[in-house]
């Protein structure tokens, strides 16, 4: 038979406490997944720039394309100038595009803006417009197309 209070001494006697090593490797552990949560971070920053300069891109061509299938088939914006009989199949640059402008985004992103038209592309009595929306994302040239038909009116 066990004396009395034996089993109290026990627990008392084991209750020790953590180690140092133990304490170190958890720290280790915490520290890793600390860094690790905050590269995650700057790549979700530097994706959501990227995604930011791209819906701004799109909405400037969206918005290009709309002024010019509002203007009349044969007004001289939407005139083959440079000849090529593409609509802008080459690289897009203020000496191969039919057009031009520039626009200074919100965020103060420089984009240009450049379109090509291609008469009578893909059937007769239509025109073929591809708008490009260029801009620079650290370094690198980024590029956003849109093509569109417009026909003319009877």
């Amino acid at each position: 038979m066990q004396e009395p209070g034996i089993m109290i001494k026990m627990v008392k006697n084991n209750q020790q406490g953590f180690s140092l090593i133990e304490i170190m490797i958890a720290v280790t552990i915490f520290t890793i997944g600390i860094l690790a949560t905050g590269a995650m971070q700057m790549r979700a920053v530097s994706g959501n720039s990227f995604a930011s300069g791209l819906t701004e891109a799109t909405a400037i061509a969206q918005s290009q394309m709309e002024k010019l299938m509002a203007l009349s088939y044969t007004d001289s914006a939407l005139n083959d100038t440079d000849n090529d009989k593409t609509a802008g199949l080459d690289d897009a640059s203020t000496t191969t595009a039919d057009g031009s402008a520039q626009y200074t985004g919100q965020t103060g992103t420089k984009y240009n803006i450049f379109w090509n038209v291609a008469v009578d592309s893909p059937v007769a009595n239509t025109k073929q417009i591809r708008i490009i929306v260029q801009w620079t994302f650290r370094t690198a040239g980024k590029k956003v197309t849109l093509d569109f038909i417009k026909a003319m009116s009877q």
